[in-house]
């Protein structure tokens, strides 16, 4: 078999319990109902080949015998083909070997329900003890759902405290959020010099909503310059609407030279990711 030809997940799931030792642990008996009764869609595309397969086995034996770092692997692989049930297992089998980034993810999975009943409550567990253990990610969400009031009281100080935290351990979207918190005033006092750095640290650390965001800052104050420099980036990283932003610069030479065969070339981009402004915008070319 070539290591390039499609399998389907049934056969990924036959060949995983041909490796594991035992009948008694739980994700054998997950595997063996969604061999039986899938609950992931069957006529969904996936690409699946001996290489993935492999994986999956050798994850599989380690699972069985409750190493957590392959239970998580094993849930990622999962999840990346579609099969949320056995992803969400595999998640809660390492959050209960003590994995932290698993306890995260697995709260990820209750507030979308995939893979499992949707449960903000036990989301929110999940994040507050991922948090409180030291998760940067994890303080980000627990963080989010204090400002928001999600299955608990509204409290933006609360928030606060935990933005800071994930932001000081390098996690941009709470970078991005202090930044507003500080435009805003919202739990702390309007400092708009805070507020840019934060923004600013987002978008150094990855963010491309925040690059976006500095782009039409500057653009309001007239820093044409440097708002094609933070669309630029942002557009760099693929972002939607960076790219459409950096055509619009080109065509009507707002920061950069007008050239219209490269703002031709970002609507292009921006329209394969299915941006309508783009499409008209292409027509008149």
């Amino acid at each position: 078999m070539g290591t390039h030809e499609r399998q389907t997940r049934a056969h990924l799931l036959q060949q995983q319990l041909k490796v594991v030792q035992t009948e008694q642990h739980k994700l054998v008996a997950v595997i063996k109902q969604q061999i039986a009764l899938p609950t992931y869609d069957e006529a969904e595309a996936v690409f699946i080949d001996e290489v993935l397969i492999v994986q999956a086995m050798k994850l599989a034996q380690r699972s069985v015998n409750d190493d957590k770092e392959a239970q998580y692997e094993l849930a990622h692989l999962y999840r990346g083909i579609g099969m949320m049930t056995l992803s969400a297992q595999c998640f809660q089998l390492a959050a209960t070997n003590g994995y932290l980034a698993a306890l995260y993810w697995l709260g990820n999975l209750y507030y979308e329900g995939l893979g499992v009943d949707e449960n903000i409550e036990r989301a929110f567990a999940c994040y507050e003890q991922a948090a409180k253990a030291g998760l940067a990610d994890a303080m980000n969400n627990y963080a989010d759902m204090y400002l928001r009031g999600e299955t608990v009281e509204q409290n933006e100080t609360i928030a606060y405290h935990w933005f800071s935290k994930a932001a000081m351990l390098g996690v941009s979207e709470a970078m991005f959020t202090l930044g507003y918190m500080f435009e805003k005033g919202v739990g702390v006092e309007v400092d708009e010099q805070t507020s840019l750095y934060w923004f600013e640290q987002a978008a150094f650390y990855g963010d491309l909503y925040a690059a976006n965001y500095l782009g039409h800052k500057a653009m309001q104050r007239t820093a044409f310059d440097e708002a094609f420099v933070w669309y630029l980036q942002a557009a760099n990283g693929q972002d939607i609407e960076g790219e459409y932003n950096v055509g619009f610069c080109y065509e009507q030479g707002v920061g950069t030279v007008q050239n219209l065969q490269k703002a031709k070339y970002w609507y292009q981009r921006a329209a394969l990711q299915g941006d309508e402004q783009a499409k008209d915008k292409l027509t008149r070319f």
